[in-house]
């Protein structure tokens, strides 16, 4: 069963204090909730063309891998590969540490992961099917699972950043927020402005609004731009 969702960011969260004491509030929320294991959606891990990945090496970094979980991820009729990296033999293989992957859970310490790379040359329908997947009794067997959506936003929010200033950063981030709280999670009308905004999170969240479904509870607990893209953590509780 999913017993936690969430969206969280991965920038840098010495740039502000309501941020970091959010993320440690998500932190405590996490724990609460007891996990078995936790699935983190990053876009900073490896990127294969064509296709959704999961890691499948024993490690990553620090964590156990959901070995179970991924086997059975691999068996989805979606397009997804299992990866690994230096040793030869999966099981005792250690996976580089995203830094997607690396800044929630440093915040949310779960026992075990299961690392999953979004695939932005895939049809945006296909990552609300692989967030209905993650979410099938059949991948969890009896698991309690943590959700998490390892996103930034709009990129684009000042001049002097690497993609520039374009308005549309803001617009995606307060469409964002409207969106969080609707209380009907529909996350597709953001694909009007992400090419613009430079957003990071259209696909994660896919993901999410899959595996949680549209009728779900949201609890914003920061949002900030304090450089030129913009952080949100929130909690999202599947409808009861």
């Amino acid at each position: 069963m999913i017993c936690f969702a969430c969206i969280a960011p991965h920038g840098d969260m010495d740039l502000d204090e309501g941020l970091r004491a959010a993320m440690e509030e998500l932190g405590r929320r996490f724990a609460a909730a007891a996990p078995d294991v936790a699935i983190v959606v990053t876009p900073h891990s490896v990127h294969v063309e064509g296709h959704f990945a999961v890691v499948t090496a024993g490690k990553v970094a620090e964590w156990e891998t959901d070995a179970e979980a991924a086997a059975a991820l691999l068996e989805a009729s979606l397009p997804i590969l299992g990866v690994s990296y230096g040793g030869n033999d999966p099981a005792t293989a250690e996976f580089p540490l995203d830094w997607g992957s690396e800044v929630p859970l440093s915040f949310l310490r779960p026992s075990r992961v299961l690392v999953v790379s979004p695939a932005r040359d895939r049809p945006l329908e296909e990552h609300l099917q692989l967030g209905q997947v993650l979410a099938s009794s059949t991948l969890l067997q009896g698991k309690r699972v943590a959700l998490v959506a390892s996103a930034d936003h709009g990129h684009a929010h000042a001049a002097d950043g690497p993609y520039g200033f374009d308005p549309a950063a803001a617009e995606y981030d307060a469409r964002l927020q409207e969106i969080l709280a609707s209380g009907r999670l529909d996350f597709l009308p953001l694909a009007e402005l992400v090419e613009d905004a430079k957003a990071d999170s259209l696909w994660q969240l896919l993901v999410l609004q899959g595996t949680v479904g549209e009728a779900a509870r949201v609890d914003v607990l920061a949002y900030a731009a304090p450089t030129y893209y913009g952080m949100l953590v929130a909690e999202i509780q599947t409808a009861a």
